[in-house]
């Protein structure tokens, strides 16, 4: 095969190969923020779990979100009030269903004679999706002055503690906001 047609035939490999590339790259959960900027944050030093009617219907995906969030509010300095009466209270909401993910992927196969044909091809599996929303409400008035959500999804109930914790872990992370 002449220099020409190697560079052609790599170049035709290639194309075909960009698409399944594509939809095989990783992509970082999109975290939704919003908070009062007119609060100082900085005054903040505990919080206190806020009963809520929205929580995981789960009990174990509760237990899971409970024990990471406050795990990520430790990190940045927050403590649990032990007397009940923090700075914050702390709520969370879930949103969640299963569903179907396609993974295209395509192909060439050579027939007899040499010539070649393409074939595409689609992999379904299920997949467990969710919206989680952790809110920081101020507790001498309720109001709200932190919020952040994320979408997340998950391919494997194996995984589904992991995915979690990466959830939990990009919400906490955009606590305190940036000032102003």
């Amino acid at each position: 095969m002449s220099t020409l047609g190697r560079v052609v035939a790599l170049g035709v490999a290639l194309g075909l190969a960009a698409p399944v590339a594509r939809a095989q790259q990783f992509k970082v959960p999109k975290v939704d923020l919003d908070y009062d900027k007119e609060v100082d944050f900085s005054g903040f030093k505990t919080y206190t779990w806020k009963d809520t009617d929205a929580v995981a219907k789960d009990p174990q995906m509760h237990t899971r979100i409970v024990w990471y969030v406050e795990r990520e509010l430790e990190k940045k300095g927050l403590k649990k009030a032990t007397d009940g009466a923090g700075d914050l209270l702390v709520r969370y909401y879930t949103k969640g269903h299963e569903g179907l993910k396609g993974t295209p992927s395509q192909g060439q196969t050579t027939l007899p004679g040499g010539s070649g044909q393409l074939t595409t091809s689609v992999d379904f599996r299920k997949v467990l999706e969710g919206t989680l929303l952790v809110e920081l409400q101020r507790a001498v008035d309720a109001k709200a002055v932190w919020r952040a959500a994320v979408e997340y999804r998950s391919i494997d109930k194996q995984r589904i503690d992991a995915e979690t914790a990466s959830a939990v872990r990009l919400l906490i992370a955009k606590y305190p906001p940036p000032k102003p």
